[in-house]
């Protein structure tokens, strides 16, 4: 392996500090749930809207003149007494009274606010009717009818004389006269459809969007190659785009696609990093998680490195018994026993790596299965033979790409680490969160392993994934043989 290769090398930031990174990456993911929240408020605006019942609200001002001699303290009790008296039984019946509605006392009392302000003499009654004309004369009927209530529960009418007196005694009369009385409200009181629909379109987007932001709090997930990127503090090696054909697991590189076009500048990528034409290149491919699509990616890598003329050779040390276990099929001994040979007889007998190459599809790619299952994996791929056979196939091919089981699972990148050039990341859009990534690249580096770089896979991110993208992983050794469907190649 060459010691040319300096890697790329990345400073993950903290995780927590990457929510409000991805924030605007995860709303823009969820645009549908932006939407729909905003058609389902300005919807409900719209019903509460068409049963809400027409409103129309009247006030009349009054003033008092202060007592002579009171105190601060007592015109306060004074304002406040008056404005308790303007929603009275005692009021409310003398207004009916003179008015002549036909309304009860706790209708009225609803319909009613009355205020002082603070430091001032002045006092307003407030009506709220489905009438502009019931208000304005009931605001007017209550404001009218607080002087003599004020006068009669005070006291301040004339009063009769006493036996021992000869004269009438009348009090320090109170004066409170309605300076602006109440008018009919010319406001359209009835069903405002157009601003309520309105106002409910931007509370379901205020709620979309708090909805949008809280998850990304939550699972602070990778959402875009700049949140990203601001997180490893390095760069993005490439941007995989959702593909119909990932699923299946190999792109068309024959025709023209956002996904054939970003392997390519991935290809592009890694052949600057070669430091001599002619010397190997072994690459680690992994991921944080399952479900990350590394083993996708490995595959259409080692396709677009062939295409452009080079000898490849796929290795597939993710191992059958992963695929098993993460696709929940685990099959008969016969199905396991008829599995080719590969890399595992290849490192418990004593042969040649040769014979465990097969041809693919593509005159420019060869491959070596995983083979069967054994015990003590991660030991045989830290052996010196597996070192032996990657140096042996390393003089044979321009490149050596070697799919591995995702770090979480099992420590292989870190075993086979030490005999490649580098390792080659991939995280998931809206599936690998921040801490799993970092923690990988800890990991690599606490090993003095050099990062190749990290692959943003599905950026950006489709609306929807099938289940086999999230589910069982993709078989290297069917899709690269002979006897699959052959795609049209460059060379």
């Amino acid at each position: 392996m060459t010691d040319k290769f300096a890697g790329t090398t990345y400073r993950p930031g903290n995780a927590g500090n990457e929510s409000l990174r991805s924030a605007v990456g995860a709303v823009r993911n969820r645009w549908i749930i932006l939407l729909v929240c905003a058609l389902f408020g300005g919807f409900l605006g719209a019903i509460l809207t068409s049963v809400q019942s027409p409103s129309y609200e009247s006030s009349a001002v009054i003033y008092q003149t202060p007592h002579f001699g009171d105190t601060d303290g007592t015109s306060r009790q004074r304002t406040e007494a008056y404005t308790k008296l303007l929603s009275s039984d005692f009021l409310i019946e003398t207004a009916l009274a003179n008015t002549g509605l036909e309304m009860s006392n706790s209708d009225v009392r609803e319909m009613t606010t009355a205020s002082a302000n603070v430091g001032s003499a002045i006092l307003t009654v407030t009506v709220r009717a489905e009438d502009a004309d019931t208000s304005a004369e009931l605001a007017n009927a209550l404001a009218q009818a607080l002087p003599g209530a004020v006068a009669v529960l005070d006291g301040s009418t004339p009063a009769q004389p006493a036996p021992d007196q000869s004269e009438t005694v009348v009090p320090d009369p109170v004066r409170l006269s309605v300076i602006s009385p109440a008018v009919p409200d010319d406001a359209e009181g009835g069903p405002q459809y157009v601003r309520n629909t309105a106002l409910g379109v931007i509370a379901g987007l205020l709620v979309g969007l708090l909805y949008a932001y809280l998850r990304s709090q939550m699972s602070r997930k990778v959402q875009d190659v700049a949140a990203l990127g601001k997180f490893l503090s390095g760069p993005v090696l490439a941007a995989i785009p959702a593909d119909k054909a990932l699923e299946t697991g190999v792109v068309d590189f024959s025709r023209e696609s956002p996904a054939a076009e970003a392997f390519r500048r991935l290809r592009t990528v890694i052949a600057d990093h070669e430091p001599g034409r002619g010397e190997c290149r072994t690459i680690i491919v992994s991921s944080a998680v399952t479900g990350d699509g590394k083993t996708a990616v490995a595959l259409n890598l080692a396709i677009a490195l062939a295409e452009s003329g080079n000898e490849v050779v796929f290795v597939d040390a993710a191992g059958r018994d992963e695929a098993n276990v993460r696709s929940g099929r685990h099959g008969s001994d016969h199905e396991k026993n008829a599995s080719p040979a590969g890399l595992i007889d290849y490192l418990l007998n004593g042969d040649d790596i040769d014979r465990y190459i097969s041809a693919s599809w593509h005159p420019k790619l060869s491959f070596i299965p995983a083979g069967r299952t054994a015990p003590g994996k991660s030991e045989l791929l830290g052996s010196t033979r597996m070192r032996n056979g990657l140096a042996d196939l390393a003089a044979r091919a321009n490149y050596v790409i070697v799919d591995t089981a995702p770090m979480a699972d099992r420590s292989d990148a870190l075993v086979l680490g030490r005999w490649a050039d580098g390792v080659l990341l991939v995280a998931r859009s809206d599936h690998t969160r921040y801490a799993e990534l970092g923690a990988v690249i800890e990991r690599l580096s606490l090993a003095e392993l050099r990062v190749w770089g990290v692959v943003l896979n599905d950026s950006p991110r489709p609306l929807a994934r099938s289940a086999r993208k999230r589910g069982a992983r993709l078989s290297a050794a069917t899709l690269l043989a002979r006897e699959s469907r052959p795609i049209k190649t460059n060379v």
